[in-house]
């Protein structure tokens, strides 16, 4: 099926002026020109304009999207990869800004209450939860959080020890999966679905998923490098085991 250079601008969001301007570039020419001269573009050329869109929400320079678009689709696949990640980590951390704000909200309005430590959830760099340890890494090594004072409010946030306590559950978490893994246990048998339930509940710890959300946390473990290097200090097949268990644990348990 063909689509008129208005169709696709309406349903893509580019301007007609902007479309004209990637076919003088060359990086974006219509399919053909019908009999009332209109240009015409077809399934080819709408996923080479959402490769445009993708590089350019990416950051990458239009002089750059040229070439790309000319090599084997590798390149491509690896920008819209990043991007992936880059947008599951924004949506991760939106996620739990907005949990943040709905209990605030709740708790202004003399609904429930909130906890100080719950003030502060979503804020967090990156993700909505503590970096990682090394396997084998004692949490004495790591580098913790500092203590926040609000006396004055009578309120104290986590200690330093919560958050040593914290990376000692994730990282027996790990090494119990590892143990299950190498004792071949299937990611959905009870034994494993035993500690991805303590996973959850860690998880649980700093924002509340919902399936979806416990869903692309599986798929960030596997596809990040940070995790992925994490993860495979423990096993090399760690993440893809971790995966599948929390997949069948947001099918079961969250929906």
């Amino acid at each position: 099926m063909a689509y008129s250079m208005t169709d696709v601008s309406g349903m893509s969001g580019v301007s007609l002026s902007e479309l004209s301007h990637y076919a003088e570039l060359g990086l974006l020419q219509p399919a053909f020109r019908g009999l009332d001269e209109d240009m015409y573009y077809e399934k080819r050329e709408l996923l080479k304009l959402q490769q445009i869109l993708f590089c350019k929400e990416a950051g990458v320079p239009e002089k750059e999207i040229g070439p790309m678009l000319k090599e084997a689709p590798v390149e491509i696949m690896h920008v819209m990869q990043q991007h992936r990640m880059q947008l599951l980590e924004e949506a991760l951390r939106l996620h739990g800004l907005i949990q943040t704000l709905d209990k605030t909200v709740s708790y202004l309005q003399g609904e429930q209450e909130i906890e100080a430590q719950e003030l502060y959830k979503g804020f967090i760099e990156h993700t909505n939860y503590p970096s990682l340890p090394e396997a084998g890494q004692t949490t004495h090594s790591l580098e913790p959080t500092p203590d926040y004072d609000l006396t004055s409010e009578g309120l104290e946030l986590k200690s330093k020890q919560d958050f040593l306590n914290s990376q000692a559950r994730i990282d027996q978490i790990h090494l119990d999966l590892k143990k299950a893994m190498e004792l071949d246990l299937a990611p959905g048998s009870p034994e494993v679905q035993q500690i991805i339930g303590r996973h959850l509940e860690w998880i649980k710890g700093y924002y509340t998923p919902t399936p979806e959300i416990y869903r692309d946390l599986a798929d960030l473990y596997v596809e990040h490098h940070d995790f992925r290097s994490m993860y495979d200090n423990y096993h090399p097949r760690l993440a893809e085991y971790l995966r599948e268990g929390m997949i069948i644990k947001a099918a079961h348990d969250l929906s």
